[in-house]
């Protein structure tokens, strides 16, 4: 019984495809189209030509100024987009003096170190820093485990990673 309805569902899609294909050719090599000379009279639009007669506006006359002449507009100032704008020169009488440590760099928290691979690697106050690096007016000497030697002009400090309970 299923056989049967297979069969038939298969005869009925092979009708169904001959009827499209039998339409698509009809419609692809046999049928004409209609070209706008095989349309009738009745169907054209008509066109309607309207004449406008032509109307002279009277010239408003011009504001002059007391000379009589007009005066050219004023152009901006461009400049090219292309070329960086000029810096002043720096002030040469500032003298250099030397500073103290900033309160800033007094903050410097170590988080921890790394060191597997080339370089070794410490984390302070939430940046990466290698040796040589500068962080807040100090160079990275060294970094070892747990601690991180800096120097400064005139201050050596070092940095201890600080413990769960130190940090309570």
């Amino acid at each position: 019984m299923a056989e049967k309805k297979s069969e038939r569902v298969k005869i009925y899609l092979i009708f169904a495809l001959s009827i499209v294909l039998i339409v698509v050719v009809y419609f692809r090599f046999f049928h004409k189209k209609k070209t706008h000379a095989a349309v009738p009279a009745r169907y054209k639009a008509q066109v309607a030509r309207l004449v406008v007669p032509q109307v002279q506006l009277p010239k408003a006359p011009r504001a002059r100024n007391p000379e009589g002449a007009v005066p050219e507009p004023k152009l901006a100032k461009v400049r090219d987009i292309f070329k960086p704008l000029k810096a002043p020169p720096p002030k040469k009488d500032i003298q250099k003096t030397k500073q103290k440590p900033s309160k800033a760099t007094l903050s410097l928290k170590l988080k921890g170190t790394i060191l597997g691979g080339n370089k070794p690697i410490a984390v302070i106050n939430d940046r990466f820093v290698h040796t040589g690096d500068w962080i807040a007016d100090y160079q990275v000497v060294s970094i070892a485990k747990d601690e991180v030697a800096l120097s400064s002009n005139a201050h050596q400090m070092v940095l201890k990673v600080l413990k769960i309970a130190e940090k309570q």
